[in-house]
């Protein structure tokens, strides 16, 4: 690699971690600079592994800050309680961002793909992340304890087959963060009657898109 080509880089990871700054600030999220920096690696490490592991269709770093990144951070405000668990978390979304913006949480980032688990094994290796244990697991496989406070999961599934897959935890007490797109009525009305399901419009800066948030519970 030449000085030029890597003084590119260099840039371009500058440019980067300001777009990431920007956008935190709009989220009103206050993160130290070793929080930002550790948003970053998992960046690069997802940009580096993505090449063999498939494990995200965004391969642009620049898409990648506001898609991945301030996309799972914007629901950060909603998060109820100490354990968090993240469903189908694929390559740690929203679960790793969150996980480093939030250290004093824990984190369960759940997947039936081993893949992606391996790669969150890396990941929470890197970065320090004693707080976070991927688990390669399907839902209907794992333990019913520890029952989380916030079940996490980013466009998944339809509300209601959510709603069906998690139940146990729901009727326990856990509250279902279901991120999506666009949320019709036809979605929110399979749910059953027996739940309670709040929409709130997300904000995502640089995401030409809109984005939902279904919070879902059961009273």
């Amino acid at each position: 690699m030449t000085g030029e080509h890597s003084s590119g880089l260099d840039r371009v990871w500058v440019e980067l971690d300001a777009e990431l700054a920007a956008g935190l600030n709009a989220l009103g999220l206050a993160l130290a600079d070793t929080q930002r920096l550790d948003l970053m690696r998992y960046l690069a490490l997802l940009k580096r592994w993505n090449k063999a592991y498939n494990l995200t269709s965004i391969d642009d770093p620049r898409e990648m800050v506001a898609r991945h990144l301030l996309d799972s951070l914007s629901i950060q405000p909603f998060l109820q309680g100490a354990r968090i668990m993240d469903s189908g978390t694929g390559a740690g979304l929203p679960g790793v961002p969150l996980a480093i913006a939030a250290p004093d949480r824990s984190f369960r980032l759940v997947d039936g793909n081993g893949k992606k688990i391996r790669f969150l094994r890396q990941v929470r290796r890197e970065l320090g992340l004693a707080q976070v244990l991927p688990i390669h697991s399907r839902l209907e496989d794992l333990p019913d304890a520890p029952q989380p406070d916030t079940i996490t999961a980013r466009a998944l599934a339809p509300l209601a087959r959510l709603v069906d897959w998690h139940e146990r935890w729901l009727a326990a007490g856990a509250c279902l963060l279901a991120m999506k797109g666009r949320i019709d009525e036809k979605e929110i009305s399979a749910v059953p009657a027996a739940y309670n399901v709040e929409l709130v419009d997300l904000e995502v800066p640089g995401l030409g898109a809109r984005r939902s948030l279904a919070i879902i519970t059961r009273p």
